[in-house]
């Protein structure tokens, strides 16, 4: 993200985010109710009513601040609840990397 501002219904949330991730990094996002956490993923994801303002979203060294949630899920872009359902035995990140292995699958079948 390069200084990426976010407004909710004419209110702004997020002023002047940048942010990298490099490939291979795993990045957490702490901090008290109400510092924009949510908000910054909403963003990432284009759901509306969480527009962006200002800046710009890269993935791969691709602009998507303008793309739509299914496009940006199509590059592989998701989020996942903070509590996801309990499913005895199946822990979050087997979760992700079965979720990642369909849609490889669904692409090869394409």
């Amino acid at each position: 993200m390069e200084g990426l501002s976010v407004s909710v219904e004419e209110k702004e949330i997020l002023h002047g985010v940048d942010l990298e991730v490099k490939e291979g990094e795993i990045h957490a996002l702490f901090g008290p109710n109400g510092a924009g956490k949510t908000s910054l993923l909403m963003a990432i994801m284009g759901i509306p009513p969480y527009r962006v303002t200002e800046g710009r979203i890269l993935f791969k060294g691709e602009d998507i601040t303008d793309l739509l949630i299914n496009e940006r899920a199509r590059l592989g872009i998701g989020l996942s609840f903070q509590r996801p359902p309990t499913i005895r035995g199946l822990r979050t990140r087997k979760m992700v990397e079965i979720c990642s292995g369909v849609r490889r699958t669904l692409k090869r079948w394409k």
